[in-house]
């Protein structure tokens, strides 16, 4: 059971420190999205994060040969996106209009940030607790797609949101760094 709620924690960290920005535009594009194509386009984006999960376990099984010590290397991607994260703050591009095709496609094309952090995770944590990790994950996004849809009625929300989320992102990142090399080991050394 311990090993359980461990692994929730991991995904719920690994989920709130990729996806809050993506919340925000994603509420963003829901505000463009004619109010009929809601569930399409919201389906296209809970099977964009499916995709991403399956890519990021697929690469990280592809990487049992290394040892997981050196996995840990990969917390580097995280510290990156936290300095591409406070280094841009402030200039977000206006969401663009989209169907269900576009939003599924962007939501894999912007998941660089996702793969780079859920690889090593998902990497270090073995097959019970990573299908646990990556179900929480997205048990989250699917809660994420519905609250979009709620925040949408309050436009006040969204702004404020998106104005916290340029602040939080890139601490966020730095915590999964040294979430990524506690999981891989680096502090064996403390216990």
């Amino acid at each position: 059971m311990h090993d359980v709620l461990v692994a929730i924690a991991i995904g719920t960290g690994a989920f709130f420190g990729t996806m809050i920005d993506n919340f925000f535009a994603f509420t963003a594009q829901l505000a463009l999205t004619d109010a009929k194509r809601f569930r399409r386009v919201s389906y296209a984006h809970i099977i964009g994060v499916i995709v991403l999960i399956i890519a990021s376990a697929a690469v990280g099984s592809a990487l049992n040969f290394i040892p997981l010590g050196w996995a840990g290397l990969l917390a580097i991607a995280p510290l990156a996106l936290a300095a591409h994260a406070w280094r841009n703050q402030g200039s977000g591009l206006a969401p663009q209009r989209r169907g269900a095709t576009t939003t599924f496609l962007v939501t894999v094309g912007l998941g660089g940030d996702n793969i780079a952090v859920w690889i090593p995770i998902l990497r270090s944590q073995g097959v019970l607790r990573g299908v646990t990790v990556a179900l929480t994950i997205l048990i989250f996004d699917i809660a994420l797609v519905f609250l979009a849809r709620l925040v949408l009625r309050h436009p006040l929300v969204t702004e404020r949101g998106q104005r916290w989320s340029a602040t939080l992102t890139p601490t966020l990142y730095l915590a999964l760094s040294v979430l990524i090399v506690w999981q891989c080991g680096w502090f064996s050394f403390l216990g």
